[in-house]
């Protein structure tokens, strides 16, 4: 993902956690739509913390996370 660490919006999402999730807690917390449109594009898995959430943004948008 070349754009914006969602981590710092995830803070108090109960890990694992699902995307719907993921998202609730991001929307809550004030992310915009640079952190709310890639974690909706996300498969709807299960995620084991915050830097799976990076790695798999990473991932699913084919760019590095440097």
């Amino acid at each position: 993902m070349a754009g914006t660490d969602p981590r710092p919006y995830l803070t108090e999402v109960d890990y694992p956690c699902g995307r719907d999730e993921l998202l609730r807690a991001a929307a809550a917390a004030g992310a915009g739509d640079d952190v709310l449109g890639p974690l909706g594009a996300l498969p709807a898995s299960d995620y084991a913390d915050g830097d799976g959430v990076w790695d798999a943004l990473g991932t699913h948008e084919g760019s590095t996370t440097t």
